[in-house]
């Protein structure tokens, strides 16, 4: 590419030294010359022909929102008068991008270039990304063209340097105890709000109250925020620097609308809005209505369209709507009352008060940082984690509230329906095993009553030890069923077969089962199905494992419409059982989360005659 030379004379010349490579800067502002282009669109063959104007005689507009597509050109002359070669950090200052050019025998020659959204192992200058490493040689003469790429924002500054690479490190270590400070109060902020958002996002999951979901939400919104002006530091990669769509195209409008968004819907749903104060509900779902639609239409400023101006327009026109809307829905909070609602209107009170702190020294206060880009404000960080703080006291107040309520109330209904439960199970199952007894002594079989009263003493003691436990062990309800079935085989003089199946891989000490599960159903199978039945009687009971726990009971009985028949003409006749122990199973199901499921059949021949039922339990194994 060749280009005429502008004379010597059009260039301001700086002179370097020897020391100035271990022990400081040199500003060279009055020998730059800068020439800005407002189409950003001027051919590099052209830039030399424009008229360039000394940096120090122009006032730069910073008007973003006019100039944001602008590139500014310097032209600068470097002499090194030494014997020495030296190796100097060149900058302009803080820029989105710089590329430096060197004219070389009537060519321009790209040297070195730096971009802000580089990482640190794809800088030339690992440190920072405003410098660019130059070596000039002794005794030679250079001769630089600048173009930086920038948005004018009220930080922007053109301030060409030469500094030592002593002189920056210097420079760093200073500024990291003049900033420190701010580092470690925007780090525990950040921690700390992601945390919160963790836990209460755990909760959600657990409770599934919304209110949860969009705390959640809220906080990881707000640390967002705030890590997406932590990471325009140079110096700190963590997230946005990865993914440098979010960091450079997006902006902080995003994660500012969506903190309003959730902050607004927290306090709605938390607040229960809709039955307080139907009123202000109907305005906070009008403002977050409005915010999402402004929402939206900044990611497609932005992401689709691509003009940041336009977004920029936004984020001014917001800056002063945000504190009135926020102070006019802090007073409507007000209006609530409780110790719940005062934690919620403190947090509110200094969220906004350090939200307007951080405003005031964003607008007022230009001050410049090395470490932090983007303005730090420790009100604001203060702020934030007061409202965290007393946020998370109102949740906590009211979860647990309506958890110590809820669980009173559970219990106390749940525990009392199994106790009854229970006692209308004992007696009645003590009723039929003592009418046997009563049929042994009437008959006059002594020893055989002997022996029915030594295992009914047992199953007693078995059943008053059970009735004051929900959940027992399968080893423990197997042992009672046999014996009750023993018994009964006792009193019907072993008319009927009993047969008993295990699996051995199943570990009956580890099973969990209600108590007396399965007695209701052998009770039923045995009096209404085989004492009913003429010839060969049978009772199988057979427990097998796959995914679950499967017992089966079945018998070769009259099946259950005959047997509905037969209870039917019984005059008095009540069965309680079966259906008592259905709804313990349902009981057991909210209380203990133990899933049974019992499905009853009726096994037919192949022309549809009565040969039995069947009853199948379900029991889930963890």
């Amino acid at each position: 590419m060749t280009i005429l030379l502008i004379s010597q004379s059009t260039f301001g010349q700086v002179k370097l030294y020897s020391k100035l490579e271990k022990t400081g800067f040199l500003d060279c502002t009055n020998q730059t010359m800068l020439w800005v282009d407002s189409t950003a669109t001027t051919p590099l063959q052209d830039v030399n022909k424009q008229k360039f104007i000394a940096l120090k005689d122009i006032t730069i507009q910073k008007n973003f929102l006019s100039e944001y597509r602008y590139d500014y050109w310097l032209k600068i002359s470097v002499e090194n008068p030494t014997n020495d070669t030296l190796d100097l950090l060149f900058t302009t200052g803080i820029h989105q991008s710089i590329i430096l050019l060197k004219i070389t025998d009537n060519q321009l020659v790209t040297l070195v270039k730096t971009q802000e959204k580089l990482l640190p192992n794809q800088r030339l200058f690992r440190a920072d990304d405003q410098y660019l490493p130059i070596r000039f040689l002794p005794k030679n003469v250079y001769q630089f063209l600048i173009k930086i790429n920038d948005y004018p924002k009220a930080t922007f500054v053109i301030k060409p340097l030469l500094v030592s690479r002593f002189w920056q490190n210097h420079h760093q270590i200073r500024a990291f105890y003049d900033e420190y400070i701010y580092l470690i109060a925007y780090g525990f902020l950040i921690s700390v709000l992601f945390f919160v958002a963790l836990f209460v996002l755990m909760f959600y999951i657990l409770d599934r109250q919304k209110y949860y979901l969009f705390y959640g939400f809220y906080t990881i919104s707000i640390a967002l925020f705030n890590l997406w002006e932590f990471e325009h530091s140079p110096y700190f990669h963590l997230f946005f620097s990865y993914l440098p769509a979010l960091k450079f195209t997006g902006n902080s409008n995003i994660y500012v609308f969506l903190t309003h968004i959730f902050y607004f819907l927290f306090i709605f749903e938390f607040l229960e809005l809709n039955q307080t104060f139907p009123r202000i509900a109907k305005i906070f779902q009008w403002v977050i209505a409005f915010l999402s639609f402004i929402l939206l239409a900044d990611i497609a400023i932005l992401f689709i369209i691509n003009r940041l101006d336009w977004s920029m327009w936004l984020y001014e026109l917001f800056q002063n709507i945000f504190p009135i809307l926020n102070i006019f829905l802090l007073v409507m909070i007000f209006r609530a009352k409780g110790r719940i609602a005062q934690n919620i209107q403190i947090g509110s009170t200094f969220l906004m008060i350090g939200g307007l702190a951080g405003f005031l020294t964003h607008w007022f206060d230009n001050t410049p940082f090395v470490l932090l880009r983007i303005d730090p404000s420790i009100l604001f960080v203060f702020g934030t984690l007061l409202e965290v703080f007393f946020f998370s006291i109102a949740i906590g107040i009211r979860s647990y509230k309506l958890q110590k309520e809820q669980n009173s109330l559970f219990k106390a209904v749940k525990e009392s329906e199994l106790r009854t439960l229970r006692s209308q199970i004992n007696p009645h199952f003590v009723f039929n095993s003592l009418n046997s007894i009563k049929s042994y002594i009437l008959t006059h079989r002594s020893v055989e009553a002997a022996e029915y009263l030594t295992d009914f003493s047992t199953l007693m003691r078995s059943i008053l030890q059970y009735s004051k436990e929900q959940l027992i062990s399968l080893k423990d309800e197997l042992e009672t069923t046999l014996l009750y079935v023993r018994l009964e085989q006792l009193r019907f003089e072993d008319n009927f077969e009993f047969i008993y199946h295990l699996d051995p891989n199943i570990n009956t000490d580890e099973i969990l089962i209600p108590p007396m599960l399965l007695q209701p159903y052998i009770e039923n199978a045995i009096k209404h199905g085989l004492m009913n039945k003429n010839g060969k009687k049978r009772l199988v009971l057979k427990i097998e494992q796959s995914e679950q726990i499967i017992i089966t009971i079945e018998d070769n009985g009259i099946g259950r419409d005959e047997a509905y028949l037969l209870r039917k003409n019984t005059p008095k006749y009540q069965s309680m059982g079966m259906s008592i122990n259905n709804e313990r199973v349902n009981l057991l199901s909210q209380t203990n989360d133990l899933y049974i499921k019992i499905d009853i059949e009726d096994i037919k021949s192949a022309t549809g005659k009565p040969e039995g039922t069947s009853v199948v339990i379900h029991i889930p194994v963890e």
